[in-house]
């Protein structure tokens, strides 16, 4: 749970923080590890949602800009990562990034379908087509560079310090077993 709640505080912190690029972010990441280390599978989902809403109510007192339109497809595409994390279960360099980058494209796709299917402030932003829909992914792609970059360096880095303390953690245990050997 302390590595939960460090990258809670990196992904709450880092929505506050101005940034040269956008979208990026630890949310992805945050709801990678959730789906992957944090069970019962309700509070897995909690963490990272509850994150995202109560960022997104602290910006939009603080900026006006904290809701949109199309908000819940953002939810629902930090729960389907949640999934993702807890399918997978990266552990390994090679599948955290994979699942890192699994994440990213699975924020860019969802987000930007709500962009597309809903109205921002009263009016659509592309036609109801799918050359509007293309449209609207080509338009996000230079959105999508913070995403990838969080998603996939946070992922390695939260990913990174749940080895460490897994390790510690069992390396511990293991002493603690020689030092008390079992009575029969």
């Amino acid at each position: 749970m302390i590595v939960v709640l460090i990258a809670s505080a990196v992904a709450i912190s880092l929505r506050f923080l101005p940034q040269p690029t956008l979208n990026f972010s630890a949310m992805g990441a945050l709801a990678l590890l959730c789906g992957a280390a944090v069970r019962p599978m309700w509070l897995g989902l909690l963490v990272p949602l509850a994150c995202r809403v109560i960022t997104d109510g602290v910006l939009q007192y603080r900026t006006g800009h904290g809701f949109y339109g199309s908000i819940m497809f953002d939810y629902c595409a930090y729960a389907a990562v949640v999934m993702i994390g807890r399918t997978l279960a990266p552990r390994q360099l090679p599948a955290v990034i994979g699942t890192g980058v699994l994440a990213a494209i699975t924020f860019f796709v969802v987000s930007n379908f709500g962009v597309w299917c809903l109205p921002h402030d009263g009016q659509y932003l592309y036609a109801h087509t799918m050359s509007g829909l293309a449209e609207c992914f080509v338009n996000a792609i230079p959105f999508a560079k913070g995403t990838f970059l969080g998603d996939i360096g946070f992922s390695l880095a939260f990913f990174g310090m749940l080895n460490l303390f897994t390790s510690k953690s069992e390396a511990t245990e293991t002493s603690d077993l020689k030092a008390y050997p079992k009575s029969v």
